[in-house]
Order: structure tokens, then sequence, then C-alpha cells
């Protein structure tokens, strides 16, 4: 069938619309659990919190796989690491309440120093093995100019546990765990600058600020005079792209284009 193409245009549109059967109308469309990995507690509420709220109302569940500990996200002296890390476990359980999620998963590595290791990517292959998600989101490591290291490896981090969590000899001792090998039918980025899937947040974006507002150590009455209208222009700029007055980006691949792939920006 192929053969008889000459034309990458038409060759690209059958590829995606006949041979991966990718539809972006509906990423979400059957799947019935979410992981959300998130770098620090109260990324996820930042990045696609109205996207998770508007799923857990619709019955799909929604769990949260932290990956540090939070610890160094403050400029009080006074407040030690440990005592951070302790505060924002209780600011993400009250956040993520409510936008609807009951569970946390935390690896409690340190904050501003989480590794880009096998071993790192190990943990969270056995935890979409044993979570087996339909969808997993991420931050978008390739973000122009992000400048903190844990977001941009947490990105690679999660695109590579989700491209090895079906392999059965990447951490193969999860086997005599009794964790199966699990294929991720779903990958979104968020923190995205180039998204292909919009979400209209409007109904939603007040219940959004208050559930990343209840990070309290994060956002004290002077910082947050600085990130809500910050937030609110991130919303409104994904908005002004959706035709909507707020919405979250989010970027979807199929699965096949991310590796080796020179065309993937096309979709």
């Amino acid at each position: 069938m192929f053969e008889e193409i000459d034309d990458f245009d038409e060759a690209f549109k059958r590829l995606l619309d006949e041979v991966l059967e990718f539809d972006i109308s509906n990423p979400f469309e059957d799947v019935e659990k979410v992981l959300c990995i998130e770098p620090h507690p109260d990324d996820c509420a930042i990045g696609p919190g109205g996207t998770i709220k508007k799923l857990t109302d619709r019955g799909i569940e929604v769990v949260y796989l932290c990956l540090t500990d939070g610890s160094m996200g403050t400029t009080d002296e006074s407040v030690s690491a440990h005592e951070l890390a302790l505060i924002r476990r209780k600011e993400e359980e009250e956040s993520a309440k409510m936008l609807g999620v009951d569970r946390i998963l935390w690896l409690d590595h340190r904050d501003t120093e989480l590794e880009y290791t096998p071993e790192v990517r190990n943990e969270i292959v056995k935890i979409i093995r044993a979570e087996k998600p339909g969808a997993v989101l991420v931050p978008d490591p390739w973000l122009p100019y992000e400048a903190h290291p844990d977001h941009r490896r947490a990105g690679y981090l999660g695109v590579d546990a989700v491209a090895f969590s079906q392999l059965p000899n990447v951490a193969r001792s999860d086997l005599y765990a009794g964790l199966k090998p699990h294929q991720v039918d779903v990958l979104g980025f968020y923190y995205t600058a180039k998204p292909n899937y919009f979400v209209d947040i409007t109904d939603v974006m007040e219940l959004k600020l208050r559930a990343i507002r209840a990070h309290k150590s994060q956002f004290t009455d002077e910082v947050w005079e600085k990130w809500e209208p910050f937030l609110r222009t991130v919303g409104l700029f994904y908005g002004k792209k959706a035709g909507v007055k707020y919405a979250e980006g989010l970027r979807f691949f199929p699965a096949l284009f991310l590796h080796i792939t020179p065309f993937a920006e096309l979709v």
C-alpha cells in the first residue's frame, strides 16, 4: 500500500489515521486510570490541575506520583528540610482532595537533586507495572528555557519509564514480585510550549487556583501576588489557542513517534 505513495503529506496522514489509528480529539476516551508524575508536590495542580478535576469528575481515577520530597522549596531560614518535607506532604494531600485525587505515591528523592539514572527510572517502571494506568502525564522535558533540573529529569524519567515498562527484561526482578510488564496506551506532556490538545478549564479555574494555594508553604501572600497573575496568564495563553477563556494545553504523540522520528513535531 505505502509503496504506491510518493507524497509525504498523504503518507503522514494515512500513517496516523489508518496504521496508528491516532485520534487526538479525545485521548482519555478509554482510560480508567491516569498516573500524573510530578517532580514536586504541587506540580500536578499547577500543571494539569484543571484537567485532573475534569477527569475525576468523570469517574476516572487519578493517582499522583511525586518524585521528590519538596524539602528545598523555601526561603525561610527557620524551617529545616525535614520539617518542610512533612509540611508539603500535608499540603499535597489537601490540594489533591480538592481535585478529586485520593492517592499520592512518593519516591522521596531529595528536592533539587533528582537523578536521571536507570535506578530511578526503574522505580517508576515498578509503579507503572503495579498501578497499570491507561494514561501517564509527565512534564514536557523539552520545554524551552526550563531551568529546574528536577523538572527536566522528571520528564525524561517518565518518558523512559513509559517506554520500558512493557519490556520484561527491564527490571526483570519485577516479574518475580508478580508485576507483569505493562504497556501505557496514552502519554501526555504538561508544562508544554507545543500543545496539541486543550482542556477548557474556565469553569474550574478558581478551584484550580485554590488547590494551588493550598500549598501554603510555597505560596505566601507575597508570593501569590506574582503567582496568581502568572497562573492566570498561563491559562489565558492556552485559552487563546483553544478559543476559550482559560485552558490547559497538553501534548500527545503516538508511541511510535517517541523514537527516531524526524517529524514528531508535526503532530
